[in-house]
């Protein structure tokens, strides 16, 4: 009788097991296509690194290159790099899709308590989509996963890594800002068009997200948007700021009410 209880134990953990695997690949398949990367077509190309078995040498050398110089860039913005998100570098948008939560885009950012991964696709082939990608993981590795999803609005996340993508402004500090009011300015109609920051607070307000398909014109206010208020913010508190905000995140602080208070703390004195 024991021995079949046994048995029994056994057998319904097994399926207990079977059935967790297979709700986990119905409810994240992008996290579970991530995990099971090297399975999928993949190789691996260097520490942490997949490319697609499509991609040729060529493209595969400059991918190693990019990453190289966004990382440092991520350092240089931050002090140090604690981020070690595996990269996976897809041939076509098709394979892309299979990765990322967004269909649109050069790349995206996934985060788990498990690991974290960046997707490219073929448009993300430069350093400016590489080190905005691991801008995010720098905050989700200097957070955690359930600070990182759950206290930051993603204005603020999306404009910090703005300011490792030089794409929307000048890479000069103290320039960046005047280049995010002029590109706010063209992208939002002299502010007529600018989403307020309280509407771009979620994934989906920011990206105008529809049955998984991105608003690109509101996506790009969105970006502008976001990027002038960080480097408005950043250009008052400083990198000193940036770590003090992210620390009192950490510890259990609100971040409107952090934000707030260090910009204050900075100000200039009258």
């Amino acid at each position: 009788m024991i021995r079949w209880s046994g048995k029994r134990l056994i057998v319904n953990i097994l399926l207990f097991g079977i059935f967790l695997l297979a709700a986990y690949y119905l409810w994240f398949p992008p996290i579970w296509a991530c995990q099971t990367v090297r399975f999928r077509g993949f190789s691996k190309i260097a520490p942490a690194v997949y490319a697609s078995d499509q991609i040729n040498t060529q493209r595969r050398d400059s991918l190693l290159h990019f990453i190289g110089q966004a990382r440092k860039r991520v350092s240089g913005f931050w002090g140090e790099q604690r981020g070690e998100a595996t990269i996976i570098f897809c041939s076509n948008r098709e394979e892309y899709q299979k990765f990322c939560l967004l269909y649109e885009g050069a790349g995206c950012s996934l985060g788990t308590p498990t690991g974290s991964w960046i997707v490219l696709n073929p448009d993300g082939l430069n350093v400016d989509v590489i080190a905005h990608e691991m801008c995010h993981d720098e905050l989700f590795a200097r957070l955690g996963w359930m600070k990182a999803k759950s206290s930051l609005p993603q204005w603020f996340d999306e404009g910090v890594a703005l300011m490792v993508d030089y794409r929307y402004s000048d890479p000069d500090l103290t320039r960046r800002y005047n280049g995010y009011v002029q590109e706010w300015d063209i992208l939002t109609n002299h502010g007529k068009t600018a989403p307020h920051l309280q509407d771009i607070v979620t994934l989906n307000g920011f990206f105008g997200t529809q049955r998984g398909q991105a608003d690109a014109s509101r996506t790009a206010q969105s970006y502008v948007t976001s990027g002038k208020e960080v480097s408005r913010w950043l250009g008052l508190v400083g990198q000193a700021g940036l770590q003090r905000l992210v620390q009192q995140v950490r510890d259990g602080y609100e971040f409107d009410q952090a934000y707030r208070e260090i910009e204050q703390y900075h100000r200039p004195k009258l």
